[in-house]
C-alpha cells in the first residue's frame, strides 16, 4: 500500500491545494523512499543479572525478579515515530523524531489507577509504527510484580521504597535513627513519631513511612525526617534537572488541611521544595521535574552538592494541630515521569 500518495491525497483535500502530488509539508513527514520498517529493526532485550534478547529469554520478561526491558531500533534517517506497549487494558506510549531509539521500561502503564504500578500478568504487545510505514510488533508474557530494585541509569534510580530496595535502604523493619535518617518535631510537640508500617496497602511496595505530630498550638510546620544523600550525584543519568523527574506516592486520612512537602537539601542547608496540598484519600503518585523544584527565594536546584531528601509535615492552607502523612517509593526517573498521565 502505497501511504505517501494516500497521505498526500489526504492533504490536498485538507489544505484545498488541488490534487497535485504534495512531497512535503513541513519537515520530513514521510522517510525516505529506500527505508523499510522491518521486523528486524524492532529489538528488545530483556534486562536481568544478564542481557539476553527477547527470543532468548523464550518471550517472557519477570518483573518480580526486578526484570525490565530495553527497546532499540536504529532507522538510518530521521523518522516520526511510535512505541505502544499494551495488553487487553493497559498502556504504555513513546513517540519521538529521531534516527534511533533506545528505551528502558520495567512494567509500568502510562496512567497510575490508584493501585496498579505495573502491567497485569500476561500477554503484552510491543509494537513499532514509523509513519507511512506498516507497523511491526513482538509479543511477550510478563508476571509477577515489579520492585525496580535492579535499574538501568537511564530510566533512573530508586532512592527508598521501605521494603529495603533503593540505594540508600532502610537499615529494618523499624524505623532506626542511627541508619536511616535524621527525623524530629517542631518545638512544642506533644508527639512525634516516624513509623514502618503496612496497614494501608502501599502501591509499590509493603511498607511505608508514616509521619505524625501532634501540637498544642496551631503550626505551619510540624516536623520531618530526612535521608542522607551520600554520593547521589553518582547514581544520576544526568546533571540536566529538566529531564530529571522526582517521582513519589503520598496519602493521608483525607484531611483537608495536610500537606505533602517534599525537599532537596544542599551542603549550604538551601532547601529545594515540592509542595502538595493532600485533599484525597487513598494513594496518589506525585511527580516534580528537578528544574521545578526552588527554594522560597526561587533558586534552582543543581545536581552537585546535594546533601539531603527531606519529607516534611506540614499544614496546608491553614495552621494545624495534629498532621499525619504517609510516603512510599522515592524515586528518580530519567527522561519522563514514572505515570505520563
Amino acid at each position: 500500500m502505497n501511504y505517501k500518495l494516500i497521505l498526500n491525497i489526504g492533504l490536498c483535500f485538507i489544505f484545498f491545494i488541488g490534487c497535485r502530488p504534495v512531497e512535503k509539508v513541513g519537515p520530513d513527514i514521510c522517510p525516505s523512499d529506500e527505508f523499510k520498517l522491518t521486523l528486524e529493526k524492532l529489538e528488545i532485550d530483556v534486562l536481568s543479572e544478564t542481557v539476553l534478547t527477547l527470543e532468548d529469554a523464550k518471550n517472557k520478561l519477570d518483573l518480580a525478579a526486578a526484570e525490565g526491558i530495553n527497546i532499540k531500533s536504529d532507522f538510518g534517517e530521521v523518522v516520526d515515530w511510535k512505541i505502544t506497549i499494551s495488553n487487553s487494558s493497559q498502556s504504555k506510549f513513546f513517540s519521538g523524531i529521531s534516527d534511533n531509539i533506545d528505551i528502558y521500561w520495567y512494567g509500568q502503564p502510562g496512567k497510575f489507577d490508584g493501585e496498579k504500578v505495573n502491567f497485569d500478568p500476561g500477554k503484552v504487545t510491543v509494537e513499532l509504527s514509523v509513519l507511512c510505514s506498516e507497523s511491526v510488533s513482538k509479543t511477550f508474557e510478563i508476571s509477577g510484580k515489579q520492585k525496580f530494585s535492579s535499574l538501568n541509569p537511564k530510566f533512573g534510580v530508586l532512592l527508598r521504597d521501605w521494603d529495603g530496595n533503593g540505594v540508600y535502604p532502610v537499615s529494618g523493619e523499624d524505623y532506626s535513627k542511627d541508619n536511616d535518617g535524621w527525623s524530629g518535631g517542631a518545638g512544642g510537640f506533644k508527639t512525634f513519631a516516624v513509623e514502618y508500617l503496612n496497614e494501608f496497602s502501599a502501591p509499590a511496595s509493603n511498607k511505608y513511612a508514616q509521619i505524625y505530630a501532634k501540637f498544642d498550638a496551631v503550626q505551619w510546620y510540624l516536623g520531618a525526617h530526612s535521608i542522607d544523600l551520600l554520593s547521589f550525584q553518582d547514581y544520576l543519568p544526568t546533571e540536566n534537572t529538566d529531564s530529571l523527574y522526582l517521582n513519589f506516592f503520598s496519602s493521608s486520612d483525607g484531611g483537608i488541611n495536610t500537606g505533602s512537602q517534599v525537599a532537596f537539601k544542599d551542603g549550604d542547608n538551601k532547601s529545594y521544595l515540592g509542595l502538595e496540598q493532600i485533599n484525597w484519600t487513598g494513594w496518589k503518585h506525585l511527580s516534580y521535574r528537578f528544574s521545578g523544584l526552588t527554594t522560597n527565594s526561587g533558586d534552582s536546584l543543581k545536581t552537585t552538592d546535594l546533601t539531603a531528601f527531606v519529607l516534611q509535615l506540614g499544614a496546608a492552607p491553614e495552621k494545624s494541630k495534629e498532621l499525619k502523612v504517609r510516603y512510599d517509593f522515592i524515586l528518580i526517573t530519567h527522561g519522563e515521569p514514572l505515570f505520563s498521565e
